[in-house]
């Protein structure tokens, strides 16, 4: 430990003694793990010492080694970090284990060093919740109303004809009330099947599943069926939307990352005196073999807080996010896990664009 500072050990020390799972990495030439104390380990059935003399990222799942090396090695050359790093680990005896760690950067003369906290692993007491969780929550909430929204219209629809029907049926149906009710039927196909594709959408973005091949053009365009309420009473929306090579990713993950973009950008309209230049465009398309959506906007210019806040979980400011409360950590913690990034830049004539940049599927092998 002595090549870690006179005032690391004592508090690496100090958190081992409060129980708290922490995990040091070096970046010299090449990263190698050079501390892990009992609490960080111990869910994975090893001791330190065990844990330390077993390959770099063998305790990491296979299918996301490559992944969280290339995102370690981001951090460590400067990147910013994201709210919290979640990994797929591998216990002692062949079984999963989900952990999530913040991670902090120091730097010592010619190296550096990565310092991951543990902040949850395996299962989580449910009084416990983490800010990349608590995050999620703010979106869904901010989400709430417009959906209801959605929702109630074509459901005032379907009980609307409901009534005309019974009152068709009592009235001893001849050929033109049949056609009548015919029509109402229709009206009522119409408005179930909109409730459904609302839900299947809703349940596509709230419902946690394993890491696959994703569309991401489909899951941009579920989760516009579900921000629409919540951004066309402040913008005309655009969408160009284009086919795109499949993503590695969870869907759901992927699709509250762009809900918060899309929630970021509508928040730089004032919601009370909405006028017909406002516009928001969201796009999908391909560019220089990365896969892209971006989402940007003719609204309020960008203050020197919001460019530097905006990533901060939470992030609320007089301008944008206020409306909604959504920053936009969840989205780059989200697209940093995968290998990619998010970027807040000024949009040229005003406004702000969010770009979120994602490798495509390392295409299959020919056997």
């Amino acid at each position: 430990m002595t090549d870690l500072g006179p005032v690391l050990p004592a508090l690496l020390e100090a958190l081992t003694i409060a129980d708290i799972g922490v995990v040091v990495m070096r970046f010299r030439g090449k990263a190698e793990k050079i501390f892990a104390n009992a609490p960080a380990v111990r869910p994975l059935g090893y001791l330190p010492e065990e844990w330390l003399a077993a390959p770099l990222y063998g305790t990491i799942a296979a299918a996301h080694r490559e992944r969280a090396a290339q995102l370690f090695e981001r951090i460590a050359a400067g990147e910013p970090p994201p709210a919290a790093v979640e990994l797929q680990l591998v216990h002692r005896d062949g079984h999963s284990v989900r952990a999530e760690f913040g991670v902090g950067r120091v730097e010592a003369g010619n190296e550096t060093l990565l310092v991951l906290v543990v902040r949850d692993i395996g299962v989580a007491p449910k009084s416990q919740m983490s800010l990349l969780e608590a995050d999620r929550i703010s979106l869904v909430g901010a989400l709430a109303a417009g959906f209801a929204h959605e929702t109630n219209n074509p459901l005032t629809s379907v009980l609307l004809n409901l009534r005309s029907l019974r009152k068709q049926v009592l009235a001893n149906l001849t050929d033109q009330p049949q056609a009548s009710a015919i029509r109402c039927l229709d009206d009522i196909t119409t408005g179930a099947e909109r409730i459904a594709s609302n839900v299947r959408a809703l349940q596509t973005l709230a419902t946690r599943s394993t890491t696959q091949t994703t569309d991401l053009a489909a899951v941009v365009s579920a989760a516009l069926r579900l921000a629409a309420p919540t951004l066309e009473p402040r913008a005309h929306l655009i969408r160009q939307i284009l086919p795109v090579a499949p993503i590695v990713g969870d869907e759901a993950r992927i699709g509250q990352a762009v809900l918060a973009m899309m929630l970021f950008s509508s928040s730089g309209f004032d919601d009370k005196v909405a006028t017909s230049s406002n516009r928001i465009v969201v796009s999908v398309e391909e560019r220089d073999k990365t896969v892209i959506v971006e989402v940007s906007d003719n609204g309020r210019d960008l203050s020197p807080e919001e460019a530097d806040h905006a990533f901060d979980p939470f992030f609320r400011s007089s301008v944008r996010g206020a409306a909604v409360g959504v920053g936009l950590g969840i989205a780059r913690s989200v697209a940093i896990a995968l290998g990619g990034n998010v970027t807040l830049a000024p949009r040229p004539g005003g406004g702000a664009v969010i770009t979120m940049r994602l490798p495509p599927a390392p295409t299959p092998v020919p056997a």
